[in-house]
């Protein structure tokens, strides 16, 4: 195996991790939310530091075997509404309702930040016939209003391929006043109208974004003659390189990530049910993995309006290490909006004066000023401090000792909240299931959060801080094809025909077919979840409750991955006391724990709670009551006694 490099994109940090074989070495760097390309490449930069000793991100990206990338941008780009408005081109009288599309997203401040001019509607005829002139002069209106792409969704594929024509005839893509346009049939075979407008729309609001600092990135790794294209890695767990990749596919491909190395370690460790709890500086995601399977929404959901596209069920919501921190009603209330990078919390000292979970935790003792981040950053407590006394205490009536466990204490309830209702929503007993946490804040108060959700054993990873990089690392090289088949019905040429397009998707990607896996399922809806199943016959076999079937053809270049170390530790030592730290979580005044250094601990470890474990990327308070376990792989295990 040669160097494997994995960057997963946050909205705080950017993470790096990198394989060669022998060992494992990570990095991270502040995410440049104004041009995502300079954190792209510092991360590089940083990592090969680590590898070679020195700082030479060409020479890593010139000899890596395999660079995949990964991206929380548009998850925050949906969750802080900030991508690209579109206008939308609908069936005439479904201008109000947009098929249910806009109702289904609840409050519509989402659909208002993604649609924020009112639909249009156009005439459609027989056999999907417009008025040519009716679409010209909507198109100049849309313009002239400042429309900078288009949607257009329509009840007929016929309707929607004669406007595509008449778009391409009347506004030639090669001159200036052109419009970019989305055909929404051609993104997604979906008969449910809502549905497909919703992911089309989606999709169009996150690809300028998108466009612009991917392509940007491929660019880096071309000049430095990268061996194989940048591959992004997408939210169906599945990686491809950048000019074949759809926007809404970079939509939760950084959780995604996540989620495919806890379910590596759920087999790895054989574990039932497993809570994956990605604490990032913007927004917390949870996924649930049952059995050593990830469980697929039939219709995945953004921001709770279903998709034509099936996802995990992965639960963002904006509540992150750098999430604004407020008083509302006597309450302290978290994000959803974030600091992010730039500024920053508070005590980055980057001018931000927003409190925030990063200031309470170093106020409270939990965190190193002189070593976050490797010591590359060194944090101000006195302006953290005055941020928490602004916002906070002061709001509250509280001293900044009070106000600190408070914030603490309610990042803990919503965060157990969360994660308990993940778990008993799958049918399992909290108390049986594991919580897995990561991310920069995951591990910190992750026996805490355990406490709070009614579960009493968390898995760290050794590379928790970098663990969903960490897990697209077990991605490979593929695309999938679906098309609508009726139950029972021939599927010999609907199959001839998706395996055709695979092959041509493997061509364009530099792969030769013939080395690809193929697989061939039905997919179908069961309930609100996502079945498929193995078809080697000719007939469509669905079974009993399940609607909407589909053929999937899926071709698979297998990727070299990150291996693990089995489990061989049959006996733990308990670490020896030596430092201490003072800390105050509950307000009441500080307490000693034993210190404990991420970098000493080793295969066989155990170390009794209260104490603090603490490194340069890996933070973790082991409660009273609690223990942490070291396995073969360094994986930290937290137990309650």
């Amino acid at each position: 195996m040669g160097i494997l490099v994995n960057i997963d994109n946050g909205g705080t940090f950017t993470d790096v991790c990198i394989s060669d074989g022998n060992k494992v070495v990570h990095a991270k760097s502040p995410t440049t939310p104004h041009d995502l390309t300079q954190c792209f490449l510092e991360v590089l930069k940083r990592g090969s530091r680590e590898l070679f000793g020195e700082d030479d991100a060409a020479r890593l990206i010139r000899e890596a075997d395999c660079l995949r990338y990964s991206t929380t941008s548009g998850t925050n780009a949906v969750v802080e509404h900030k991508g690209t408005a579109v206008a939308l081109l609908v069936d005439a009288g479904q201008e109000q309702s947009v098929y249910g599309a806009a109702t289904s997203l609840g409050d519509n401040s989402l659909w208002n930040a993604m649609v924020p001019q009112a639909p249009v509607g156009i005439k459609v005829g027989k056999d999907g016939a417009i008025d040519a002139g009716e679409l010209t002069s909507i198109i100049n209106q849309l313009l002239a209003q400042g429309a900078l792409r288009l949607v257009v969704a329509l009840s007929s594929e016929a309707a929607e391929q004669n406007i595509k024509s008449a778009l391409l005839d009347r506004y030639p893509r090669h001159l200036l006043g052109a419009i970019p346009f989305l055909i929404s049939s051609e993104l997604a075979q979906d008969a449910n109208l809502a549905r497909r407008t919703v992911t089309a729309v989606v999709n169009s609001y996150l690809h300028p974004g998108m466009e612009h600092f991917l392509y940007g990135a491929e660019n880096i790794c071309k000049e430095q003659h990268l061996r194989r294209p940048l591959l992004i890695f997408r939210n169906d767990g599945d990686s491809a390189r950048v000019a074949k990749t759809t926007a809404i596919k970079t939509w939760g491909s950084g959780p995604r990530g996540g989620l495919e190395g806890s379910l590596a370690y759920a087999r790895h460790y054989d574990l039932d049910a497993v809570v994956a709890m990605d604490v990032g500086g913007t927004t917390t995601d949870i996924s649930v993995v049952l059995d050593k399977t990830v469980k697929q929404l039939a219709y995945g959901e953004i921001e709770g309006a279903a998709t034509s596209f099936a996802l995990p069920t992965i639960h963002s919501f904006g509540v992150g290490g750098s999430s604004v921190l407020r008083v509302a009603n006597g309450a302290i209330t978290i994000g959803p909006d974030s600091v992010g990078a730039a500024p920053g919390p508070a005590c980055f000292g980057r001018g931000g004066t927003s409190a925030t979970l990063t200031d309470a935790l170093l106020v409270a003792g939990v965190l190193d000023a002189n070593k976050y981040l490797g010591g590359e950053l060194v944090l101000d407590k006195a302006r953290a401090e005055q941020a928490i006394r602004t916002h906070v205490a002061e709001p509250l009536k509280l001293d900044i000792d009070q106000a600190v466990a408070a914030i603490i204490s309610a990042f803990q309830a919503t965060a157990g909240r969360h994660v308990s209702d993940a778990i008993k929503a799958s049918g399992r007993d909290p108390a049986k299931a594991v919580l897995l946490a990561f991310g920069g804040g995951g591990p910190i108060i992750a026996s805490g959060i355990a406490n709070a959700a009614g579960m009493k054993r968390v898995l760290i990873p050794r590379l928790s801080s970098v663990f969903s990089a960490f897990g697209i690392g077990f991605s490979h090289l593929a695309h999938e094809y679906q098309a609508p088949v009726a139950a029972n019905s021939d599927i010999a040429a609907v199959r001839t025909d998706l395996r055709r397009r695979v092959e041509r998707d493997m061509y364009g990607e530099g792969v030769d077919p013939a080395k690809c896996r193929y697989d061939v399922t039905l997919w179908a809806a069961a309930g609100e979840f996502a079945v498929e199943r193995p078809q080697s016959g000719d007939k469509a076999s669905v079974g009993a409750g399940e609607t909407d079937p589909r053929l999937t053809v899926r071709a698979i270049f297998e990727l070299p991955t990150t291996q693990l170390l089995a489990d061989t530790v049959k006996t733990y030592t308990p670490v020896k006391g030596g430092a201490t730290v003072d800390i105050n979580l509950d307000g009441k005044g500080a307490v000693k724990l034993a210190l404990v250094d991420d970098a000493a601990l080793k295969p066989g470890d155990e170390v009794a709670g209260p104490a603090l474990v603490r490194g340069s990327y890996l933070t973790c308070v082991v409660a009273a009551d609690w223990r942490l376990r070291v396995s073969s792989n360094g994986d930290l295990f937290v137990e309650s006694k």
